[in-house]
């Protein structure tokens, strides 16, 4: 669904998503502490990880800052390998268990969008 373009440069002020204040953002380690208290929020599990930092994070960071380049890296892979039936190992034994639950996760992330637009939409 893509990535807002935020203009949020630290040092600055922004609400807080789930404090619902103004906050003084003057690190980084501000920034992830805001996103742990989403993970935290009860509604994160109603509505899922991934869509609640979609729409929360654009309120209070730049997102496309925030995401590390291996994220990126990773959704990559992922769709190199569906897309050009890339084999992520050589065998069961060699696949890392680590590449695996990340595909289990941008799998699990692309389905939960598909289901959100559906009800968006009204499907």
């Amino acid at each position: 669904m893509g990535l807002p373009s935020v203009p949020f440069d630290l040092p600055y002020q922004a609400r807080s998503p789930v404090l619902s204040k103004v906050v003084d953002y003057k690190t980084e380690e501000d920034i992830l502490e805001e996103v742990k208290r989403i993970i935290n929020e009860k509604q994160t599990n109603k509505f899922g990880l991934g869509q609640s930092l979609y729409y929360q994070m654009p309120l209070f960071c730049n997102p496309a800052l925030v995401i590390p380049d291996w994220c990126w890296n990773m959704i990559n892979d992922y769709y190199c390998a569906e897309r050009y039936n890339i084999p992520i190992a050589n065998d069961l034994y060699s696949a890392s268990a680590w590449l695996i639950d990340c595909f289990d996760i941008i799998k699990q992330e692309l389905y939960n969008i598909e289901k959100h637009i559906e009800i968006k939409n009204g499907r």
